[in-house]
């Protein structure tokens, strides 16, 4: 259930406003065709209760943008029932309902291609199966248990052939996307190449300069510069690391299993508050609760990461709010089978609109011209190779909260040394 709805998140990502345009189209086609094929047209059977339901629920869906900030969130699981209810459910049930007839098999058609184009290819397969046979299943409740029309059972395989046609033109569609994501790795990877050639050379002579700075005298200079290159060791492996996380965005090496190693969040915490480019006076908005250590197995490096872009984003969504009493929070928390990560800020918060979307590929909270829509998509999928999950709460002018759930290991005091 939480990969079907994956993907119906993800593949309404960039075009949320198909599903409200899907919605108006069902506002005013329930109405105009009860009033066609009960009039103008007359058909076998005509329900007002069945498209009064369609009507509410697409009228409901339409109007979700002005929905309280609260129910928001559920914008998109509502559009998902809604377009089943719509869809193939009310069709194949009035289907059933009149016959067979001519009509209601070009209705119905109509209304798969719909399906095809409002879900995802292993959602619009789910939708079908479970709406035709609900339909099926209310037909009989309805009718007391009369046998299916014959007519229905001869449209049944040619629905299934063009069904069958659409899914194999969409799924081509997929298979181009995903070459050019192949391309797209490709590029990427020999860009990769070019940016540690010279990350390389700037190791080796950082190196020369660490046994330059050994042989000079004690003094405050030689601390200084031996504090430059430290920080420079650490920006060369922060762009290495970096390098590796475009990599895995592009062409998916992320799925992998997680690596074996055992890390102490504390120290992942302090790394990242230590190694973060602050702004000044952006320090002092930090505050720090990490009492709780906890060990987790993964890549420290790139859970640093993961702090760095949710403390980024958030101490902009406090400069974007302004005042002077604002603050991030870092707090850990142990679980008997969960220990926790949460980060939280008192900024502008996230329109809800763009809540579902936001650890999606390119979808940015941010004003445009800021930000890429990278970063927490970034974070899902690292913390998603730790074998865990990471969340988002969050409220306009309140502020946001991100919370990260990894599985609990060894206790912190055990040894670590047989992993």
């Amino acid at each position: 259930m939480q990969e079907l709805s994956r993907r119906y998140i993800e593949y309404h990502a960039h075009a949320q406003r198909k599903i409200r345009a899907a919605a108006v189209i069902g506002v005013l086609g329930f109405p105009v065709f009860y009033l066609t094929w009960k009039y103008v047209l007359p058909q076998p059977y005509e329900s007002m209760l069945l498209r009064g339901i369609g009507t509410v629920l697409c009228l409901a869906l339409a109007l979700s943008p002005w929905w309280p900030p609260r129910w928001q969130r559920y914008a998109v699981p509502f559009s998902y029932f809604t377009f089943l209810f719509s869809l193939p459910f009310f069709f194949t049930l009035m289907l059933l309902l009149n016959h067979s007839n001519s009509t209601w098999q070009m209705s119905t058609l109509a209304a798969l291609i719909y399906v095809v184009l409002l879900y995802d290819l292993v959602n619009a397969i789910v939708v079908l199966v479970v709406g035709s046979l609900g339909a099926i299943a209310a037909y009989l409740l309805m009718t007391g248990g009369a046998p299916i029309p014959i007519g229905y059972w001869t449209t049944l395989p040619i629905l299934l052939f063009a069904l069958t046609a659409i899914f194999g033109l969409a799924y081509s569609d997929n298979l181009i996307a995903r070459e050019k994501l192949k391309a797209a790795a490709s590029l990427a990877s020999q860009v990769a190449h070019e940016c540690r050639t010279p990350l390389t050379g700037i190791r080796f002579e950082a190196d020369g300069c660490e046994r330059l700075i050994a042989r000079l005298p004690a003094s405050p200079a030689r601390d200084k510069l031996a504090a430059s290159h430290r920080r420079v060791r650490q920006h060369i492996t922060s762009a290495n690391s970096v390098i590796d996380l475009l990599l895995s965005n592009v062409a998916q090496h992320h799925r992998g299993s997680p690596a074996s190693e055992l890390h102490s969040m504390r120290q992942v915490v302090k790394q990242a508050i230590e190694r973060y480019s602050f702004k000044p006076n952006q320090r002092e908005l930090v505050r720090l609760d990490i009492d709780e250590d906890f060990r987790f197995r993964g890549s420290d490096l790139l859970m640093t990461h993961v702090l760095f872009n949710l403390m980024k984003n958030g101490l902009r969504a406090i400069e974007a709010r302004g005042g002077n009493e604002h603050y991030l929070s870092i707090s850990l928390r142990q679980g008997e089978g969960m220990n926790r990560i949460v980060v939280t800020d008192t900024g502008e918060g996230v329109p809800p609109e763009l809540r579902n979307y936001l650890f999606i590929p390119f979808v940015s909270a941010q004003r445009p011209g800021v930000g890429t829509g990278l970063g927490l998509s970034f974070c899902r999928m690292i913390v998603e190779s730790a074998g865990g999950t990471i969340s988002c709460e969050s409220e306009v002018d309140f502020g946001t909260s991100f919370t990260i759930d990894l599985p609990a290991v060894q206790p912190v005091g055990e040894d670590t040394t047989a992993v």
